[in-house]
């Protein structure tokens, strides 16, 4: 059994040499698309994973706590700013209302005076 095995291997194969010339160049074509397409694809992933950190960036600044505090806290402070430079500007005009107020009593006084004395 062994020599007739031994035998049937030393027999040669026909190739036809026009199907392998086919089967090689259609081997390195196939090699060339499964290259671009490796690369298109990396390419793409490459691509997807940037947009997933961006997109996971922008979800931690939006539900980030801290942040939320932060912009309250930014909030309030420029809300008391904002008081404290009307309650200034009220006071300033207050004082000015009563100095007003003021000066126009001491005025009718005055002129109420200057009647009284000429009537009598």
């Amino acid at each position: 059994m062994n020599e007739e095995f031994t035998q049937d291997q030393s027999q040669e194969v026909p190739v036809d040499e026009e199907k392998l010339a086919q089967a090689i160049a259609q081997h390195a074509e196939l090699q060339e698309q499964l290259q671009k397409l490796s690369s298109s694809w990396e390419n793409e992933r490459s691509h997807l994973r940037t947009k997933i950190v961006q997109l996971e960036h922008s979800l931690e600044r939006s539900n980030n706590p801290l942040r939320t505090t932060q912009q309250s806290e930014d909030k309030i402070r420029l809300v008391e700013e904002l008081k404290r430079e009307w309650t200034a500007q009220w006071n300033a005009e207050r004082r000015q209302l009563i100095a007003e107020i003021k000066r126009l009593r001491e005025l009718a006084t005055s002129i109420l005076s200057r009647d009284m004395t000429t009537i009598a």
